[in-house]
């Protein structure tokens, strides 16, 4: 278990890799709650859930703030956005849908950003981030709490990276 704390103007900025149950523990915005809730429910017993067991229509209300980025391994482990909810195409001012993480973000070339999202698929444990974005277009108004969940089809080697994100405005409003 992995957990980050540092001041952020006056507000927290936490993370926490841990698994699902133990996120559960802590206090989480009631989107990212639910969301989990239901990773946990369609994993089969011992293993990751796969895209297979992942069925959209199960969250409609979640929908708008899910966001799906496939994992490549060759030659090295490559980030490609699958898709994207219309709150989070929002904050990034346009739907980057099928575009590779560095090119969406060129500030994520650096190892800092790509990390979260390459400790998910490497520790295939959830990680939950409350702060500020570092990627998003109106980072200097918003606030993010968001959830990595793997998803791998053979239920072992981390193929997707199903996340959720919900951006709250400087009046701590959903965006």
């Amino acid at each position: 278990m992995t957990e980050l704390s540092s001041p952020l103007q006056g507000t927290d900025e936490r993370e926490l890799s841990a698994p699902a149950s133990v996120l559960l523990e802590h206090p989480l915005h009631a989107k990212i709650r639910a969301v989990t809730e239901y990773w946990l429910a369609i994993s089969p017993a011992g293993r990751l859930p796969g895209r297979q067991h992942f069925e959209p229509l199960d969250i409609p209300s979640l929908l708008p703030n899910v966001w799906l980025v496939d994992v490549e391994r060759m030659p090295d482990i490559r980030l490609r956005y699958r898709l994207i909810g219309t709150s989070v195409a929002r904050a990034f001012d346009h739907d980057p849908t099928g575009e590779y993480l560095e090119y969406t973000h060129p500030a994520a070339r650096d190892q800092g950003h790509r990390m979260y999202l390459r400790e998910v698929v490497q520790s295939r444990q959830p990680a939950w981030r409350v702060g500020r974005p570092t990627l998003w277009h109106l980072q200097e108004h918003l606030r993010l709490e968001r959830i990595y969940l793997p998803l791998a089809n053979d239920g072992e080697t981390v193929d997707m990276v199903l996340a959720l994100t919900v951006f709250l405005d400087s009046f701590g409003l959903e965006f």
